[in-house]
């Protein structure tokens, strides 16, 4: 929950950093007239940064705080999440063949997913939950093993985002047979996207909104100079600046998948958590990070995982090919390289 009191940001030095991997808010409150507001949710941190003077009084801004704490609720404990059995999300999970009447906010997010799904040729799949959970990557704790290999076919035989049936007229969703969805890697850029709205919807135009990394951006600072915000060098430890992004003061959205923070090892390999939804097997390819900037956070949260998949090559092709503005970093053994598609030139 948000607290009643507003929190100027501390004042960090150099980099304040992102809950998450990958987006570094840098230097972001460094002005006493910015305002950080900051909870949990959706099993991770959230961020609100806007400008004082936003509002005429405390009332208004309390009205704003309360509104950001209801929407969040709902859209985690309500629709999206896989911890709380009641939510809609679980529900269809463990419902087989009856429509699972649902918010808009899950029938939106679902079709999304669709769309990425077809375009990136099956790298995004949201109905692998099995998958993930059988590597012991999902939300129960368990340990982290290479799954037996007919157990590991059994999961794999339950994806299929074409079994997914929404229906907008009705507010429903199906499938025909035993399958379970995870929409981690695309319902928070779509709950940043909301809280956006919200804040717009309050007459804020400078401001930015963080969940987990997942970041919108939109206007400019209290001294007018545009919100930086960069792209996490992909090493454990202190987060280090490996590429600024300016927002220029224009809106925009900004998330990044890695696989260099959630990994196991076992007899010298390493698993990465990003699971490629055609083999069921963690990814490979030397990419440990891809940086998608977007007009929204739900598909540029959903296109960095798509890309993290594909790799640099079919990765860089594919973004070239729907104008997708994204960042590679590749790492060898012997140190860092990058990569990026052309819409990401105006980002430098």
């Amino acid at each position: 929950m948000l607290g009643a009191d507003k929190k100027l940001l501390f004042l960090l030095s150099a980099l304040v950093v992102s809950f998450f991997v990958g987006i570094l808010l840098l230097r972001a409150g460094q002005h006493p007239q910015i305002v950080s507001l900051e909870g949990q949710t959706m099993g991770t941190r959230y961020r609100l940064l806007f400008h004082d003077s936003s509002f005429e009084s405390d009332n208004d801004r309390q009205i704003l705080i309360q509104a950001v704490d209801a929407r969040l609720d709902f859209l985690d404990s309500t629709v999206f999440s896989t911890y709380a059995k009641d939510s809609q999300l679980s529900r269809f999970n463990s419902e087989i063949g009856a429509p699972v009447q649902v918010a808009p906010e899950l029938l939106t997010v679902l079709l999304a997913a669709g769309e990425v799904h077809h375009l990136s040729k099956g790298a995004f799949d949201v109905t692998i939950k099995p998958v993930i959970d059988l590597w012991g990557f999902g939300p129960d704790i368990r340990e982290q093993v290479i799954p037996d290999l007919a157990q590991l076919e059994l999961a794999l035989s339950k994806k299929g985002m074409q079994s997914i049936i929404v229906n907008m007229n009705q507010s429903t969703i199906s499938k025909g047979f035993d399958q379970a969805v995870d929409l981690s890697a695309i319902a928070k850029g779509f709950a940043v996207d909301e809280i956006a709205r919200l804040l717009e919807s309050h007459g804020l135009e400078d401001y930015l909104v963080e969940i987990g990394g997942e970041v919108v951006a939109s206007g400019s600072r209290p001294d007018r100079e545009s919100w930086q915000l960069g792209i996490e060098r992909p090493e454990p430890g202190v987060p280090a600046l490996m590429q600024r992004i300016n927002n220029a003061g224009n809106k925009i959205a900004v998330a990044a998948s890695g696989d260099y923070r959630n990994f196991f090892l076992h007899e010298g390999q390493r698993y990465s958590h990003v699971i490629d939804p055609r083999t069921g097997w963690p990814v490979s390819h030397g990419l440990v990070s891809v940086t998608v900037v977007s007009e929204s956070a739900m598909l540029a949260d959903a296109w960095a995982t798509a890309m993290m998949v594909l790799g640099p090559e079919e990765g860089v092709k594919l973004a070239n090919e729907l104008q997708l503005a994204a960042y590679f970093i590749l790492g060898d053994g012997s140190g860092f390289h990058t990569r990026h598609s052309d819409a990401f030139n105006r980002y430098f």
